[in-house]
């Protein structure tokens, strides 16, 4: 790459969460991890919520569009109070809102209303740093009005410190919030369930004071991306500071004196600046600006590099101070690269620059592991062009898969733990919902904490059937193969009284085919991949013919159509959560059209899109 490059470390950010989660925790506070300053980069989200953060915190729409597109279902927040004109968007795509103005609450209770949808309110109190928050005074009756208004929950209040003014956070400030909130309490009648007592600038407070019992939460940004300590802008003990590192290349090396010369005005940013004369110093020239960077943000990562000042395309840098590298190279010569990490408002600048390359580490900062398909299906499945034309799918998608043919139970089940010891995706391809027994007993075997996301007509889960309608709770006895907490039924056509007793006693989440055409396809695997995703080590996505047209005479014309369908696989995918696959209801010999249309959905289910993968 020979422009600028915006490296991200997730196993870095993961790191940093988990240390800052597990220190919030022993103060009775959850963490919402604040990705605006990364544009609501999925993989930056994941990698939070990977550390132990419950929810994510936004502030554009489009970022939180990019993170729902990417998979992402854990709760969002809009941090920025919601202009009434995006209200509707705020309802369709986020969780839940900061707000103060009675007129945009309204507009959020009707847009809620008009999508059938119950949209979470915190009230923001002002506490001195004079950026959004109703007065003290204001907040009682502000709370009245959103607990009465349809399709709004009053969800919380919060408050800010730190952002527009600089005001840090004290106890005296917290103690009002928390008497303030009792105050709504005792006017609404119910307990709120989140009181979020401010940003990343609670933290060093953490060191020297316990906060009022009833703040519960904190949105965490820098501290999170950076390591940040927002009183001091130096490091927060523990946390990485280079989860994001900036590199460029180097254009120009020459010495030369460090005084101007001639008289001096306003450079082009409307600056003046004044220097220092240190006599001669060599000099280097980076291919990276203000157009890119926050200058003034910016912290070489090798010693004896100073920044000197910057122009629109052009990052001057002191490196007379500079030693060799270990090989012998010189550190600054033309051609090699110079690593930045970075304040809060440098970070920002540089993932906003669209002439700035972003990339993202894998594990362990090598390559991409490769990825793995085993397959397993009856033989004649094998066999069919449908099967040969899925491989060739797979291939193109980066895939190196291998198709064998259904040996017997013990065979198929070693086969599937081989699979899943080597990090690959097992794919079971079976006639009936019986044949799932090789995979049960293969990720029971493996005592991962698998959720179950089963997309079916039928829940097939009477306990006392030892055909195909028992399959699921025989597959949920014990928890042995998934828990029944993190198992989601999707598409549901019908059930009997047995199966109706099942999901009821084991408060199985169940998402109808009434659900799909009230909610929306993209709302319904939202909340079910999220379900199935929670405190899990990964997701089995089984798929029956019945659950989607195209797949032969079992699916009819009430389940799912083939976008609904496809875009329901497309959404496991984007999660990141997919452990095992599985697709059943076909029979022994299905027809091409049928075989078509399943090979096709389960290319989606392993990250196949129309503009390839």
């Amino acid at each position: 790459m020979s422009g600028p490059t915006l490296t991200i470390d997730l196993q870095k950010l993961t790191a940093n969460a988990r240390l800052l989660v597990g220190r919030c925790a022993a103060a009775g506070l959850s963490v919402m991890a604040v990705t605006k300053a990364t544009c609501g980069a999925p993989q930056v989200a994941r990698a939070l919520l990977a550390g132990g953060a419950t929810s994510i915190g936004e502030s554009r729409i489009e970022n939180v569009q990019r993170l729902r597109r990417g998979g992402i279902v854990a709760p969002v927040t809009m941090l920025r109070i919601p202009s009434v004109s995006e209200a509707a968007a705020v309802v369709e795509w986020c969780d839940a809102s900061l707000n103060s103005e009675a007129a945009v609450i309204d507009a959020l209770s009707q847009a809620a209303v008009e999508a059938g949808r119950v949209h979470d309110v915190v009230v923001m109190v002002e506490l001195g740093d004079r950026r959004e928050g109703a007065a003290v005074d204001d907040v009682g009756p502000l709370a009245e009005r959103v607990a009465a208004l349809p399709g709004l929950r009053l969800a919380g209040l919060g408050t800010n410190f730190m952002c527009a003014s600089g005001v840090y956070p004290s106890l005296k400030a917290l103690d009002l919030l928390a008497r303030t909130v009792e105050d709504v309490e005792a006017r609404c009648g119910f307990r709120l369930s989140v009181v979020s007592g401010g940003n990343s600038s609670l933290l060093p407070l953490l060191d020297t004071a316990r906060l009022p019992a009833r703040i519960d939460n904190v949105r965490l940004g820098a501290s999170l991306l950076i390591g940040e300590n927002s009183w001091t802008g130096g490091p927060l003990p523990g946390l990485a500071t280079d989860a994001f590192l900036l590199e460029a290349e180097v254009v120009e090396v020459k010495v030369k004196p460090s005084l101007p010369e001639g008289e001096t005005g306003r450079d082009a940013f409307g600056e003046r600046r004044s220097f220092v004369d240190r006599g001669p110093r060599r000099r280097a020239i980076v291919n990276l600006g203000r157009l890119d960077i926050d200058p003034a943000g910016l912290r070489p990562h090798e010693a004896g590099i100073e920044v000197v000042t910057a122009s629109s395309d052009h990052l001057i840098l002191d490196v007379t101070e500079t030693a060799e590298t270990g090989d012998g190279a010189v550190i600054g010569a033309v051609g090699s690269r110079i690593a930045f990490e970075m304040d809060y408002a440098a970070l920002v600048r540089g993932m906003l620059s669209p002439y700035v390359a972003k990339t993202v580490l894998v594990a362990g900062g090598g390559a991409a592991p490769e990825r793995r398909v085993e397959a397993l299906m009856p033989a004649d499945i094998t066999a069919a062009a449908a099967t040969e034309a899925f491989a060739e799918t797979l291939a193109e998608m980066g895939y190196a898969a291998a198709i064998t043919p259904l040996a017997d139970a013990p065979e198929s089940e070693a086969a599937i733990v081989a699979a899943l010891g080597a990090r690959a995706v097992p794919l079971l391809v079976v006639a009936d919902r019986t044949g799932l027994s090789p995979l049960f007993a293969a990720l029971a075997a493996g005592g991962a904490r698998l959720g179950l996301l089963w997309l079916d007509a039928r829940a097939s889960a009477d306990p006392d059937d030892a055909g195909e309608a028992g399959v699921l709770a025989r597959a949920l006895a014990g928890g042995a193969v998934a828990m029944p907490e993190a198992t989601v039924l999707v598409g549901l056509q019908g059930a009997s009284r047995a199966e109706q007793r099942f999901v009821r006693d084991h408060q199985l989440l169940a998402l109808t085919m009434e659900d799909v055409d009230l909610l929306g396809v993209r709302e319904v695997m939202r909340r079910a991949i999220g379900k199935a995703s929670e405190a899990t080590d990964g997701i089995v996505l089984v798929l029956h013919a019945s659950a989607a047209k195209g797949m032969g005479a079992a699916s009819g014309d009430s389940g799912l159509s083939y976008r609904e369908c496809s875009l329901a696989m497309e959404m496991a995918a984007a999660s990141g959560h997919l452990a095992a696959l599985a697709l059943t209801g076909l029979g022994d010999r299905p027809s091409p059209a049928a075989a078509d249309a399943a090979f096709g959905y389960l290319a989606s289910a392993l990250g196949k899109r129309i503009l390839g993968a």
